[in-house]
This record gives structure tokens, sequence and C-alpha cells, in this order.
């Protein structure tokens, strides 16, 4: 598939990075230098350097011969004008990065409808929605849903007092309609378990199946649940902001005390003016006796939301050291993500990562419906309905061939929702949720794609999603 990405930032060079390790043909378009040598430099793609809005240039860059073009610059208007002028040089498909709420919200339909946009992400407002998915399930260190919300995913810290260590798989007291699809290490490790896999004290593990079982799982754990009432964010930004809104709402009837901390005074003028039941403070996110002066260590969830990572570092060092019981971190260089990690910061959101996977999905096939990439990277969960004529429709799980270091979690089939086991049998139409280590993801249409007239697969995808 030709790809075109115009922007090489954050959100371009991680899906530069993660489709030319997919084998897609990428062209990123980067108008700065210095960031385009360092692009060159780093990953197997071509790199034009200009304007991604300019003819000549998206002409240079094989605009002609793209089925996909992705505008994610900094500047809204640039990246609407690409994608318009993509659209008029038949260019199948087109994804604009919009940040500013007044396209996004006002003049979505018109953006869609009008200028040849098919799909529009905000990365801070798909932040803020991952952010307050956390502080909604606080005992959990990474949460998606999946099939319409039937299907849930989460991430558990394993105590050394929960009742699930030093046992494998099979012997495990899992409630039913639940299945561990994955462990991380302490030392950094990833697996895609088997029934002989041992959990251990201090393992991540993934844990896949029914919501409603998946939302009790913390008392099988015997982990004392986080009942969470006061929430503290910390940067007053387009994250912020919109994590707050969020929170205002009563969200699944639950009603929050929120904070939103921020050092610029216009700023939180302009805040005040938009929030109605947030309290804005005007403080430095790590200035210890501000905290304690606004009693910020009384809050049950800290969110370190500024625009700068190394603040976010300190202010969630400083929470964990006050004994706040939930630090929620977003990072935008993936690789602080792992410090965040070694100083007791758990929860960490990476809106380029998030940004990234809402994009991937339309560069698979069209039977994937959706796509979530671990925060970590270390492994990508795969929503997708069984087409008839794959190969591995009407066959059990313990006949499908299936690689080590891939798993379905999850089946959706009508309204049940199935924990499969090997004896389970596959059927077209079935919604299945796969949890894959990335070298196992891309080739996953070899397993469930349909055939063509010719016996080939089919490596393509709708936008009718």
């Amino acid at each position: 598939m030709n790809i075109i990405i115009i922007g090489g930032g954050g959100v371009g060079y991680e899906l530069a990075r993660n489709l030319s390790g997919k084998e897609q043909d990428v062209v990123v378009i980067e108008r700065d230098q210095e960031r385009a040598k360092m692009i060159s430099d780093r990953l197997d793609v071509m790199v034009v350097e200009g304007n991604g809005a300019n003819v000549t240039i998206l002409q240079k860059a094989g605009i002609n011969k793209a089925q996909i073009l992705i505008a994610v610059t900094q500047v809204d208007e640039v990246n609407i004008i690409a994608c318009m002028v993509a659209k008029r040089l038949g260019v199948q498909f087109t994804v604009a990065r919009v940040r500013d709420a007044e396209y996004f919200e006002k003049s979505h339909e018109l953006i869609q409808d009008q200028m040849g946009i098919d799909f529009i992400i905000n990365p801070e407002k798909a932040a803020a929605l991952e952010i307050s998915k956390m502080v909604h399930f606080p005992d959990a260190t990474d949460i998606e849903y999946f099939a319409q919300g039937k299907v849930m995913m989460i991430g558990l810290i394993v105590d050394e007092k929960s009742g699930i260590t030093d046992q494998s798989l099979l012997e495990l007291p899992l409630p039913q309609g639940c299945i561990i699809v994955g462990i991380k290490r302490p030392g950094g490790k990833f697996v895609v378990p088997g029934g002989s896999d041992i959990v251990k004290p201090g393992d991540k593990i993934y844990l896949q199946g029914k919501a409603d079982v998946l939302r009790d799982v913390s008392g099988m754990l015997h982990q004392k649940h986080l009942k969470v009432q006061r929430v503290t964010i910390l940067g007053g930004g387009m994250t912020g902001f919109r994590l707050a809104s969020i929170l205002e709402s009563k969200n699944r009837g639950r009603q929050f005390s929120v904070k939103l901390v921020e050092r610029n005074p216009e700023r939180c003028e302009d805040l005040s003016r938009s929030l109605s039941r947030t309290l804005i403070l005007h403080g430095d996110a790590t200035d210890l006796s501000f905290f304690k002066e606004e009693e910020i260590e009384d809050a049950d969830v800290l969110v370190a939301a500024t625009r700068d990572d190394r603040t976010n570092l300190l202010a969630g060092v400083i929470g964990n050291q006050l004994g706040i019981k939930k630090v929620i971190s977003t990072v935008t260089n993936i690789e602080y993500m792992p410090i965040f990690n070694t100083l007791g910061i758990d929860s960490v959101v990476n809106p380029h990562l998030i940004t990234a996977a809402q994009i991937l999905r339309f560069t698979h096939t069209e039977n994937v419906v959706g796509l979530s990439v671990l925060q970590d990277e270390n492994a990508e969960v795969v929503e997708l309905i069984l087409p008839g004529g794959s190969r591995v429709e009407g066959k059990k799980v313990s006949k499908a061939g299936f690689p080590r270091g891939m798993i379905i979690g999850s089946i959706v089939r009508g309204n049940e929702v199935i924990v499969p086991h090997g004896e389970t049998v596959l059927k077209a139409g079935d919604r299945l949720v796969v949890f894959a280590l990335p070298h196992i993801s891309q080739n996953l249409d070899r397993y469930f794609v349909e055939k063509n007239k010719n016996g080939e697969q089919k490596k393509w995808f709708t936008k009718n999603r």
C-alpha cells in the first residue's frame, strides 16, 4: 500500500515507523530540514522536504500512486488543505489531524463532506478520553474497550499479596469470562502466555474478557479498591481542559470534585470562563509548597498533563511521595516512558501512540474495525470481523495454526461474549479481539482475511467503518 504522511513530528514519526516496519510503501513530507534528515537517517522511508499542501511537493511524493494520505502537521489549515488537494488528485482515503475545537466540533460535517476528509483525529481529545477511563477505573494501568463496550482489556500490577502468584495459568482461580492475554515482567520482557506460564509479584498482567467481569476483577487480586472523588489536573492546555470538561459531566453517573492547576494567569482566566464546576488554581505544578498549601496531596487521583514531559515526571514523583494513590501522566517522548515506569508512575498516556493507533486501523484490511497499541508498544490489540472464506473459518482454535505470540482473547457472537478455548470453532461473522506481539500482528492477514477469486488474500481497506 502506498501511504503519504504529511508532518514528521511525534504522530507522523510514529506512523512512519510503525508502517515502514510492516512493509508498507511510506513517503513522509516534512518542511523542517533537520527533522527531515533525522527521519531519513532513522527510518526506511522516502522523505520529501517541503509544504505538504503544495501540489508540486505532493506530486514529488507520488500522490498519483497513493491510496492513503495522512496529514498530521501542527497546523490545522495545512492538514485540511492537503486533504482537499489529495482528494482532487484521486487519493481514496484521507486523514487529518485537527486540534482546534472550532474546526473539530462546530464544522465537523462541513469538513468531512465538503473538504474531502474521511477521518478526523484530535490528539488532545483522544488523550483526555484515555485518561478519563483510568480515572473511572483507577485500579488499572491500562484500559481498552472493544465490541461496543462488551469486551474490556485491563492492565494490572500483581501485588505480592495477590492470590494468583506463583501459579501456572491453568491453575489460576480466574473468574469465568476472562483470560490473561499478556504478561510484562519487571525486567521488561513481554510474554503472550501459554497454560504453563507463571504469574509472579511485580508482573503487569493484561486481562481480557467480558466487561462486567473485569470491572470486579480487582477483588480477585485482593487489592483495595480505590474510590475516586477528588481529581487534580496539572496543566491547563488542551488535554487538561478537555479532561476537566469530561469529568464535569456526570459520566457514568459519577460526579467528581476537580481542581486544575495552571501557571499562566491569562490561561487561568480562559479556563474559568469555559469550565463551570472545576476549581482553577494559578500555580506551579512542581512547587512542593504549593502542593501542600492547596491540599493537592488530598487528591485521590493526580493527572500530570502539562506540555513538558520533565515537568510531568517531577510532578508525578512528588505526587507519589506525598502518598497520592493514583498518579497518571502524559508523555510525548516515547523514549521517556521507561523512566516514568521505573520511578513508579505506571499509568502513562502517550497522545502520539493513541493517535497513531486510531489511524493505523485504516491501513489494515477492511474487516479490521479497531486497533489499540499498548502504551509501552509491547503488543497490539486488533478487533476484526472474521469473513467467510478465510483460512481459519470453521476451524477449532487449537487447529488454526496460530503462532506463538498471538492469542484470541474474546469472541463476540451475536450478543454473546465468548472467552475461547482450544475446542472453540471460529465462525464467519465472529467479532474477534486478537492480542499479538507487533511482529506477529503484521501477519494477521494470512489467518483472518477473505481470499479473492484467484485464491489470493485481500490486502485493502474500506472507509466505511
